[in-house]
């Protein structure tokens, strides 16, 4: 397999999203990630936001913006659709993508239109079940499809568990992250990061970033096929 083909995958905390908004440094730090890779032919996103009785996949989520796609491709959300095979999953075409997801992604490509197609968090799923379920999306990755997480990684990223998460993180131990999901302030926020890392295939890296930008603590996770340097 050729792994220069392979897209990356991103998370990003809620508070990274926040300052990248205000913070020209934060801002640029996030476009300096994406120059180190090709643009996406689509992007697929999960946001802590958007939590559902089953699963769905947004097919139309119109928002008024110039570097987001109008209409989202229908056929990225049908292929991702195929990949999960569940009986519960469907695709919906009334949520409009999350402001985070929408700012996130203008972060990235300020000058570009990419569809974008949001997938939700099953409230009946159990944090290994989340990880499963995003290691079915890992194919998109060979087929130029970026996957973002969106939620935080730990609460007030200041608790006492924040140094064992980042150890976590960088081995890429779901099976651990998932028991430790449980003793997060707000839970569901930390399931995205379980579909970035799920989406890990042999030979990618995984590194925290977010911290070089402005000198909090790291709420961001690259995994990319070669290592990145930091921003």
């Amino acid at each position: 397999m050729d792994t220069t083909t392979r897209m990356p995958a991103l998370f990003a905390g809620h508070d990274s999203i926040a300052r990248a908004s205000t913070n020209t440094a934060v801002r640029r730090c996030w476009q300096d990630v994406a120059a180190h890779f090709p643009q996406p032919r689509a992007v697929v996103c999960v946001a802590a936001q958007w939590q559902t009785e089953g699963i769905c996949i947004s097919i139309a989520p119109e928002h008024e913006s110039p570097h987001v796609l109008q209409t989202v491709s229908a056929r990225v959300a049908r292929r991702i659709n195929g990949l999960l095979d569940l009986p519960g999953a469907r695709l919906d075409s009334s949520h409009a993508l999350n402001d985070e997801v929408v700012a996130l992604v203008q972060g990235l490509y300020p000058h570009a239109s990419i569809p974008v197609v949001q997938v939700s968090l099953d409230t009946a799923l159990s944090p290994l079940e989340h990880a499963a379920l995003g290691a079915w999306l890992r194919p998109l990755r060979e087929q130029g499809i970026l996957i973002l997480g969106i939620g935080s990684m730990v609460a007030g990223n200041r608790t006492a568990y924040a140094t064992q998460l980042r150890e976590l993180v960088g081995h890429g131990n779901i099976a651990a992250l998932a028991e430790l999901q449980a003793l997060q302030h707000d839970a569901a926020a930390f399931l995205p990061l379980l579909y970035t890392l799920a989406v890990r295939a042999d030979g990618d890296s995984v590194q925290l970033f977010d911290e070089v930008c402005d000198g909090a603590a790291s709420t961001s996770v690259l995994l990319r096929p070669d290592p990145l340097p930091r921003c």
